[in-house]
């Protein structure tokens, strides 16, 4: 009785299952676009926002070097009105005109300071974007080798299926002939449901792993895509002294760093050289009743009170930390490198010992299990766990690869590669 009730629960959940799998796990559309790993980081460079900001950022610190380099304007002040003599000797009335033309002009060393400053101020914006182009690179690699391994799991699972379908028509016509009890055949099934539960949980990770792969292209992907690739594997060279040697000489962010370091010395320097006050030279006309007059002259602010002392310490304050933020940078990017190295080691040893063994000896021992089972030499568990021990296998075979393209990307991005 026991045995029926769980036959009846096992029937009713696997019918739910299956209606759940067949609309999670339907067939690709027919209008499915299928895009590389390089057409997908095109994609990204063109689209991507924070990109789009970074570009951005750059316009705008061209735009004060222009500033930078443009000459103060000159004032011109025009005055007028109708002036006459009191005394009744001279009775007369004429228009008096006051015209004054003043130019300031700049201390040329804060002058020059400054346009230094912004100089090394849009290199170091440039030096922003090839950064954050190196990091949208590396996260879209990411992601995609992350859509890669999920879509291997679909499939492992969709085997797992497929095998499991076979052993419950051989489970099936041995209860039916009295060979087996029909306990065996509710084993079965309770593994069937295993099995799809597995697949569909799968699938759901591969439809988040698309949301968000597609997001990093701005939804350029649109709703359904494919991609074709494969894992890396390949790496020039695995010397942590080397790629960090390499790292300090054209990395981004170090570039970023020692940029914002040249521009906080000009800013610097600029403010030292502001205690010197800039001048204003002037030149005026004067038209009085009975007079007429040509006059020059200049004004020269007094640093009496104010010398700029507040100034030149935050300026000074600001060469200080983004002298210690570069040397934090440098550290960061040493520290990262030695610990990717590492992990492509460890990752490239492993799927060394699935593809030099492992893997041909958990589906020998897997066939050698179906067979034995098929002559009655061995029970259905031992048939299941074997092939759980494959499948078990294959999927960190399948991680050890996703873990070493991982490894490698993160060596590109702190070595600077992926920005070409």
């Amino acid at each position: 009785m026991r045995i029926l009730i769980i036959l009846f629960y096992l029937l009713l959940m696997s019918g739910a299952i299956h209606a759940l799998a067949d609309d999670s796990v339907g067939s690709t559309p027919q209008n499915t676009t299928t895009f590389t790993l390089d057409g997908i980081v095109a994609i990204a460079l063109r689209q991507n926002p924070v990109i789009a900001e970074g570009q951005s950022i750059v316009e705008q610190k061209e735009g004060k070097v222009l500033q930078a380099k443009a000459y103060p304007n000159p004032t011109i002040s025009f005055q007028g009105g109708r002036g006459s003599i009191r005394d009744p000797s001279m009775s007369t009335s004429i228009t008096e005109r006051y015209i004054t033309l003043s130019q300031p002009l700049e201390w040329p060393g804060t002058r020059n300071a400054q346009k230094q400053a912004t100089k090394a101020g849009v290199k170091s914006a440039e030096a922003e974007l090839a950064e954050t182009k190196l990091n949208v690179i590396a996260q879209i690699k990411n992601g995609f080798y992350n859509l890669l391994l999920r879509k291997q799991e679909v499939s492992l699972a969709r085997e797992n299926i497929e095998t499991v379908k076979q052993l419950t028509q051989a489970i099936k016509a041995r209860v039916k002939a009295g060979e087996a009890p029909p306990f065996e055949a509710v084993k079965i099934e309770v593994e069937a449901l295993k099995v799809q539960k597995e697949l569909i949980r799968t699938v759901g990770t591969v439809r988040s792993a698309k949301a968000t792969l597609n997001s990093l292209t701005a939804g350029e992907l649109s709703n359904e895509f494919s991609i074709q690739g494969t894992f890396q594997t390949t790496f020039d060279d695995l010397d942590s002294t080397t790629l960090s040697n390499q790292a300090f000489l054209t990395h981004p962010a170090l570039l970023k760093g020692q940029q914002r370091l040249e521009e906080a010395r000009e800013q610097h320097r600029r403010e030292r050289h502001a205690r010197i006050p800039n001048i204003t030279i002037n030149g005026s006309y004067q038209r009085d009743i009975g007079r007429e007059s040509f006059l020059g002259g200049i004004s020269v602010p007094i640093p009496l009170w104010d010398q700029r002392q507040g100034e030149i310490a935050q300026a000074q304050g600001r060469m200080r930390q983004e002298e210690a933020r570069l040397r934090e940078t440098r550290t960061q990017i040493q520290r990262g490198i030695a610990h990717h190295v590492q992990n492509s080691k460890v990752a490239a040893a492993q799927i060394s010992t699935y593809e030099n063994g492992l893997l041909k000896q958990a589906r020998e021992a897997l066939r050698i299990a179906q067979v034995s089972f098929k002559f009655g030499e061995t029970s259905l568990l031992d048939v299941l766990d074997t092939q759980r021990i494959l499948r078990e296998t294959q999927l960190e075979y399948a991680r050890a690869k996703y873990d070493l393209s991982i490894a490698l990307t993160e060596l590109e991005r702190l070595t600077g590669k992926a920005s070409q």
